[in-house]
């Protein structure tokens, strides 16, 4: 009942008119519900498509078997203005979300956003999405498209804002700031701080986001060595301020600690081992123990333009670990569940791999809101992954006129294009 919400009928439709027999919300609809229904490549989609129930059929407007070639052929034509329309489709589900709000922080004062880098192998390459690598032991060249996924990591549901793909002429360090001006563009009254591991922490980003009115927290490496060095000095004898334990098993803990430290500020230039705009600097130590005694240990530091009084040190503790819901939520859900890198659906045709990375992100987004916030029992709240998308199968294919009497009506205007 949400995919009015998409309005895939403004998806610029790249095609020629003449010989068209679907209309492309028609053929985005069928990749989309079968994302949704575990549809590991476009065969099982044809396949789905011709044992779903009428009932379902006619609800979603595919009166018959759509086949897997013609949503190839369909999604391969698309350019970069297509994209750019299909990347507008899953902005609205966020603001849709937004607008009932279903994306309010959980434990925090303002939003957050996580942002993280991810590559899926290609069989092609080009110029604006995937970016050419050749194999070092085979020497065989391959494609690789890389995304800097966006997600509300302070939401519950931790959906996915975007998918941005990095330009092949740039890595994730030089390609930030583009990336954060299009958050910021689409999403800015969504958050106040944004996170990002080690692979982007540089002076020049900070600032980017600094000017933007906006804060960061940024992980410290031994490439950054010089604020790094500064941040282990300063932080080792400071007391723990927040701590949590997680009991994996009963014979299985993981204990986190936080440190923290305020960062005077000075003008740029005069102090060389930190940035002018940094103003707290911390650290997490995980201490991972099994029967009572210490297996691995593991501190990693970060620093951040917010002052140590805009949080509570177990807010700055919850901040730090869910910046990995965009690994742990997003990214694992997409390899694990929906078995991206396995079954990309498309490797031959860039534009058309990224179209279906686009529509996994759609369907995520859609279950993940569905799964967290529109299920009111916390059982079902807690339903696995697999568990929910075969509830989908079940429906699309068993669903009878009984079962879909006294659904709401979608609000939506463009509702009426669902039928």
């Amino acid at each position: 009942m949400r995919l009015p919400e998409l309005k895939l009928s403004e998806v610029s439709d790249p095609r020629a008119k003449r010989g068209q027999r679907w209309r492309l919300e028609q053929l985005l609809r069928s990749v989309l519900v079968g994302i949704m229904a575990g549809s590991k490549s476009l065969a099982d989609i044809e396949k789905l498509t011709s044992e779903m129930s009428q009932s379902m059929s006619k609800m979603l407007g595919l009166c018959r078997r759509v086949a897997d070639t013609t949503m190839r052929d369909a999604l391969c034509k698309f350019d970069m203005h297509s994209l750019g329309s299909l990347r507008q489709a899953l902005h609205r589900v966020i603001k849709s979300a937004q607008r009932r709000k279903a994306l309010e922080p959980q434990g925090l004062p303002f939003g957050v956003v996580a942002m993280d880098g991810k590559a899926t192998a290609l069989c092609a390459w080009d110029d604006d999405i995937a970016q050419k690598h050749a194999n070092e032991q085979t020497h065989h060249a391959y494609g690789l498209m890389r995304t800097v996924t966006c997600t509300l990591s302070s939401a519950v549901a931790k959906p996915c804002l975007d998918a941005i793909a990095i330009a092949p002429k740039t890595n994730e360090m030089g390609f930030f700031k583009a990336a954060f001006v299009q958050l910021c563009e689409n999403f800015s009254s969504l958050f106040t701080l944004v996170t990002y591991d080690a692979g982007v922490s540089s002076e020049d980003n900070g600032q980017a986001v600094v000017d933007a009115g906006k804060h960061y927290l940024f992980g410290l490496k031994n490439e950054n060595r010089l604020m790094f060095q500064l941040a282990k000095d300063l932080l080792q004898n400071k007391p723990v301020l927040a701590k949590t334990i997680d009991v994996l098993s009963n014979k299985k803990t993981t204990t986190r600690t936080l440190r923290m430290v305020e960062q005077s500020p000075l003008p740029s230039g005069q102090n060389e081992l930190c940035w002018s705009h940094t103003r707290t600097l911390l650290s997490v130590t995980a201490t991972f123990e099994e029967d009572g005694k210490v297996v691995a240990q593991e501190t990693r530091y970060f620093n951040s333009s917010l002052t140590p009084d805009a949080l509570e040190a177990a807010q700055w503790l919850r901040v730090v670990r869910e910046h990995w819901g965009v690994e742990n939520n997003n990214h694992n859900t997409f390899d694990k569940i929906f078995r991206e890198d396995d079954k990309p659906f498309i490797t031959y045709d860039t534009k058309g791999a990224y179209a279906v990375l686009l529509l996994r992100r759609i369907a995520y987004t859609m279950l993940a809101l569905y799964r967290s916030v529109s299920q009111r029992s916390e059982d079902k709240r807690q339903t696995p992954w697999r568990d929910l998308l075969r509830s989908i199968y079940n429906a699309l294919i068993a669903a009878s006129d009984a079962h879909l009497i006294g659904l709401r009506e979608p609000k939506h205007k463009d509702a009426i294009a669902f039928l």
